[in-house]
């Protein structure tokens, strides 16, 4: 999963091109975590390993992209794509889990509450790859969607000091507390009969991460000067991805609207 932007080269309100020479991005470059020794060596090493992955199928021509966009909204109404890069037999079994298998919990996701935008702000890392993470403030109500100029767009706003080179980044929220595990939005009352022989309520002192959405950057210059950025929420990724399920292959649509 990764933005509409980052793939296409051009910023998602203006359309304009974000590239100082004009230029329209033909493939990215992805780092991962690869065996760098042979499965039979006594002790096996790993490092970081970047590779291209093109992005249309034919580069020259700039046609049938091979991403997949918002069956409804497409790219200029929603700021997110998924594309299909399989797990190699080089990588290993314990690296790159997918972020919605990461934890099964689930947390109030409330405005005001913890959020973490993780990856890698003016391309900063630490040890051997690994990304930084940067703390914001949900900052709207995380269930409707936001109105920037005359979009409604399924996404919530982040309060934080985000830097370029997050874009693309998973969002997760951390709530400490106590709360309903089954349904997080339920009240929870101590004083009801039963509560403490409860198996499904996390109580004072508990403390749970959840996978929210997928960063997108600050909104437009006139309205960024309030620092908010966008998180698009789980629901419009997984309509994304459904897109693939439906059609059984990776649709292939030609050139994106300018």
């Amino acid at each position: 999963m990764t933005n509409w932007h980052n793939l296409t080269g051009r910023e998602f309100f203006s359309g304009r091109n974000l590239n100082k020479q004009a230029r329209t991005p033909l493939w990215i470059e992805v780092h991962t975590a690869l065996w760098l020794s042979p499965p039979t060596a006594t002790i096996r090493n790993f490092g970081i390993v970047g590779r291209k992955i093109q992005i249309y199928g034919d580069p020259s021509a700039q046609l049938d992209r091979l991403w997949l966009e918002h069956p409804q909204l497409g790219g200029r109404g929603c700021d997110i794509v998924a594309i299909l890069d399989p797990k190699t037999d080089r990588e290993p079994e314990f690296m790159h889990t997918c972020v919605n298998l990461i934890s099964d919990a689930r947390v109030p996701i409330l405005p005001g509450e913890l959020a973490f935008v993780i990856g890698y702000p003016r391309g900063l890392h630490t040890g051997f790859g690994l990304p930084i993470w940067k703390s914001t403030f949900i900052a709207s109500e995380p269930h409707y969607n936001v109105e920037v100029g005359e979009m409604s767009l399924p996404a919530f706003f982040l309060d934080g000091y985000t830097r370029e080179g997050m874009s693309g980044s998973p969002v997760f929220a951390r709530y400490r507390g106590m709360w309903d595990a089954k349904d997080p939005y339920k009240p929870v009352d101590p004083a009801e009969p039963g509560f403490w022989n409860r198996d499904d309520v996390n109580i004072f002192g508990s403390e749970a991460t959840e996978f929210i959405g997928i960063y997108s950057g600050r909104i437009p210059e006139k309205e960024g000067e309030a620092a908010l950025g966008l998180c698009w929420r789980k629901d419009a990724i997984e309509q994304v991805c459904s897109t693939h399920f439906l059609s059984g292959i990776i649709p292939q649509h030609g050139n994106s609207p300018p």
